[in-house]
C-alpha cells in the first residue's frame, strides 16, 4: 500500500532542472538519470550528501537484569563526489566515488545497560569508484522527448577487503559482543570488496514550459566477496562457544525501475523521485508470506540555481520496504542458534549491495555546472544632476527609454542604476528644466560616470519630444520639426538630434506642428503652448510602404505547435495595423515561414495557420481585410540553415510583402 500512495503522489507531483548532475555525475536529479546529455564541451561537479536515520526498538539482553525493551538508533551517512562532461549532442560521460559512514547509537536509558557498554559504535571508509557513459537521440528532432542508453561499472577502492561495523566498546548491549560484526543492521558493510556493471534505459520529456519527466529501466549484476569470522557465545556469559571462517561470494542480478518528475520554476526546481530494485537470486521469504528480494525508495526535493555555477539540493527520502534483521545478517542469527549454517543459507541471508534504504532521511549537495555559467550582462551607470548655469545639484528623474530599467530619482543631484550593456539612451527631467536627453554607451561588468547639467527652461514656451519609428520603436534622427504660422523672424523649424530628440521655443497659442521624415508618412497636429512650461510632443511616425517591400519579423510568438497568438506579440501586430491602415488602399501578402521541426507537410498546414490567425488579427484592429491575403510556405524558404536554436527562431517568421496600391 505504502508503494501504491507514493507512485501517486510521485505522479501527482509535477514539479526541466537545468543541466546538473545526478548522483551518478550525468545530468539529472538525484538518483534518476535525464535521457538528454549535457550540452558539448560542458562539464559539472558534484558533492551529495544524505544522512539516513532508522529507528531499532526491540527487546535487549542483560545477565543481570534479563530483558528489556530498548530504542536504539542506526545511522547511515553517504557522500559522493561525481564529475560529468558532455562529449557531443548525443554523448555524456560522468564518473564518481562514494564514500561511507555508518553509526549506531545505543539507548542507554537503561542503567545497568549504561554500565556495560558505550554510546556509539561507527566506522568510515571509501567505498566505491563508478564510471557511467551517456548515449542518446532525440527521436522527433524537438529538443523536447529523448531516449539514451546508460552503460555503468564500478568496483571497491577500499583499502581493506572488509570493513563492517564492530563492537569497539566493552560490556555486551544483549546482541553484539566486543569485536563482533553488527550485522543486523541496514548497512553494516561499508565495503564488501564488490564488483558492478549494468545498463539502463532511459527516457524523458523535457518540456518547453519547464516540466520534466524521466524513467530509467535496466539490468545490473553486482558481485561482493566477504570474508569474516562468524562466533557463536554463550547468551548468558558472552563466552565464546565456536566459531567459523566465512567465505563467501555473492552475485545478485538486479531489474532496476526508476522514475522523476521536476518543474523548473526560474531558479528553484521542485522534484519527485521512486527507485525500485528486484533482486531475482533472492528466492528464499520469511514463511509469512513477506520476501526479502527488493527495496524501494521514495526521494525529492529542491534544487536552487544561481548565475554563478552554484546550485544547491536539500532532499529528503523515505524507505517504502520492510527491513528484517535476520534477512541480512549472513546467516548469524542460524548458526547462533543451530551451530550449522550452509554457505547457501549465508548467501540467501547476506545484506544487499549498498545495504538497505533508511526508514528515512535528508541530504544537502552542493552543485557546480559551466551551464549555469552567465557572462556579466550589466554595468553601472552613475553621476551627478545639476543646473548648468548655477551648479545647483537637481533633484531629476533620471529614465532610460527603450529599456526595462525603471526611472531613478537623483537624491541630493546622485543617481545610479544598473543597464543592460549596449548603447542606452538617458533622459533626465524635472519641472522648470529642459528636458536632456543623450546616449551613453554601457560596458558589460564596469562602471561608468555620466554627470547631467539641465538648462532651466527660457520664458516662451518649449516643445520637446522624441521622434520614433511606430513600427519597430526605433529613433528616427534627421526628422523636420516645423510649427506653422509663427510669425516672421521666429525660428519656426528644428531636426532630431542622434537621439532622436527635438527642442523648439514656442510662443504661447495654438500652433499646427508638421513632422517630416524621409521614407515616412507626414504627422500634423495642433498643440496649445503656454509660456515658460514644456510642452512633450513624443511622435510616432509610420513607414511609407513601398511595392515589393518585405516585412519580416520573427518575433511574432504563437503559443507551441498552435496558430494562436501570444499576448506579447500583441503590441508588434498593433503598430502593423497602424502602418497598414496610415496606407490605405495598400495591399498585402502575409507569409508564414516555419523551421525544419516536424515533418514537412505539418510545417506547411501550420504555415498558413499562423499567417491567418494574423490576417484575422489585423482585420479585428480596423485593416481591410480586402487588401489582405494569406500564404503559407512551411519550411520551404529559411532564411539561415536550421542548425541551431538560434538559426531555427530566425526561421520561424511572419513576413508582409508589399504588393503595391489596390486596383
Amino acid at each position: 500500500m505504502k508503494k501504491i500512495i507514493s507512485l501517486a503522489i510521485l505522479l501527482m507531483a509535477a514539479s526541466t532542472a537545468m543541466a546538473l548532475p545526478s548522483f551518478y555525475g550525468l545530468r539529472g536529479l538525484n538518483r534518476v538519470v535525464d535521457a538528454q546529455p549535457l550540452e558539448t564541451n560542458q562539464y559539472s561537479l558534484g558533492l551529495f550528501t544524505h544522512l539516513g536515520i532508522s529507528k531499532d526498538t526491540r527487546n535487549a539482553w542483560l545477565p543481570q537484569s534479563g530483558s528489556f525493551e530498548v530504542e536504539d538508533s542506526e545511522y547511515d551517512g553517504t557522500g559522493y563526489f561525481a564529475f560529468g562532461y558532455g562529449i557531443n549532442q548525443m554523448a555524456e560521460i560522468a564518473g564518481r566515488v562514494s564514500y561511507f559512514w555508518n553509526g549506531y547509537k545505543r539507548d542507554l536509558s537503561n542503567e545497568e545497560r549504561d554500565g556495560g557498554t558505550g554510546d556509539w559504535e561507527s566506522d568510515d571508509a571509501l567505498n566505491e569508484a563508478m564510471l557511467s557513459l551517456k548515449l542518446s537521440f532525440n527521436p522527433a528532432n524537438d529538443g523536447q522527448f529523448w531516449m539514451g542508453f546508460m552503460p555503468s561499472a564500478g568496483f571497491s577502492v577500499s583499502s581493506g577487503d572488509n570493513d563492517y561495523v564492530t563492537v569497539k566498546d566493552e560490556g555486551t548491549d544483549g546482541i553484539w559482543w566486543m569485536d563482533d560484526p553488527m550485522f543486523e543492521m541496514r548497512r553494516s558493510m561499508l565495503n564488501s570488496g564488490k564488483l558492478h556493471f549494468g545498463g539502463d534505459l532511459l527516457m524523458s520529456y523535457n518540456s518547453d514550459f519547464g516540466l520534466g519527466v524521466h524513467l530509467n529501466t535496466g539490468f545490473h549484476r553486482f558481485s561482493q566477496e566477504i570474508s569474516y569470522t562468524d562466533v557463536r557465545r554463550d547468551m548468558a556469559t558472552g563466552t565464546i562457544l565456536d566459531s567459523e571462517e566465512v567465505e563467501v561470494t555473492i552475485d545478485d542480478n538486479v531489474i532496476k525501475v526508476a522514475g522523476g518528475i521536476e518543474y523548473q520554476g526560474g531558479s528553484i526546481t521542485p522534484f519527485a523521485e521512486l527507485e525500485y530494485s528486484r533482486f531475482l537470486d533472492r528466492e528464499e521469504e520469511a514463511g509469512d508470506g513477506e520476501r526479502y528480494d527488493d527495496l524501494a525508495l521514495l526521494g525529492g526535493g529542491f534544487r536552487f540555481t544561481s548565475p554563478y555555477g552554484i546550485a544547491l539540493d536539500v532532499t529528503g527520502s523515505m524507505a517504502l520496504t520492510d527491513f528484517d534483521p535476520e534477512w541480512g545478517d549472513l546467516g548469524h542469527g542460524i548458526y547462533q542458534a543451530t551451530g550449522t549454517v550452509t554457505e547457501e543459507e549465508r548467501i540467501a541471508r547476506a545484506p544487499f549491495p549498498g545495504g538497505y534504504p533508511a526508514e528515512y532521511g535528508f541530504g544537502m549537495n552542493l552543485i557546480f555546472s559551466s551551464v549555469l555559467l552567465q557572462d556579466p550582462t550589466h554595468g553601472t551607470l552613475s553621476g551627478m544632476v545639476t543646473d548648468i548655469e548655477t551648479g545647483e545639484t537637481l533633484a531629476a528623474e533620471i529614465s532610460f527609454p527603450a529599456s526595462s530599467v525603471m526611472p531613478v530619482m537623483a537624491e541630493n543631484g546622485f543617481y545610479s542604476a544598473e543597464i543592460l550593456a549596449g548603447s542606452v539612451p538617458v533622459e533626465a527631467a524635472l519641472e522648470g528644466y529642459l528636458p536632456f536627453s543623450e546616449t551613453v554607451v554601457i560596458v558589460a561588468g564596469e562602471d561608468h560616470a555620466f554627470d547631467i547639467a539641465m538648462t532651466p527652461i527660457p520664458d516662451n514656451g518649449v516643445l520637446t519630444g522624441t521622434v520614433t519609428d511606430g513600427e519597430t520603436n526605433e529613433i528616427i534622427s534627421g526628422a523636420t520639426v516645423t510649427v506653422e504660422g509663427l510669425p516672421a523672424g521666429i525660428e519656426n523649424t528644428t531636426t532630431t538630434d542622434r537621439n532622436g530628440v527635438y527642442s523648439i521655443s514656442v510662443p504661447e497659442g495654438n500652433w499646427t506642428i508638421k513632422v517630416t521624415a524621409e521614407g515616412y508618412l507626414d504627422v500634423i497636429k495642433v498643440k496649445v503652448m503656454t509660456p515658460e512650461q514644456t510642452t512633450i510632443f513624443d511622435v510616432e511616425m509610420r513607414p511609407e510602404l513601398v511595392e515589393g517591400q518585405v516585412l519580416s519579423f520573427n518575433n511574432i510568438y504563437f503559443d507551441s505547435g498552435s496558430a494562436n497568438i501570444k499576448p506579447e506579440s500583441f503590441g508588434i501586430l498593433d503598430n502593423v495595423a497602424a502602418t497598414l491602415i496610415a496606407n490605405q488602399g495598400v495591399d498585402v501578402r502575409i507569409a508564414g515561414h516555419t523551421d525544419s521541426d516536424g515533418s514537412a507537410s505539418y510545417n506547411q498546414g501550420l504555415s498558413e495557420r499562423r499567417a491567418a490567425s494574423v490576417r484575422d488579427y489585423l482585420v479585428n484592429k480596423g485593416v481591410s481585410a480586402r487588401s489582405l491575403s494569406i500564404v503559407g510556405y512551411g519550411e520551404e524558404q529559411p532564411v539561415v540553415p536550421n542548425t541551431s536554436s538560434a538559426n531555427k527562431a530566425q526561421n520561424r517568421r511572419i513576413e508582409f510583402i508589399i504588393l503595391g496600391q489596390s486596383q
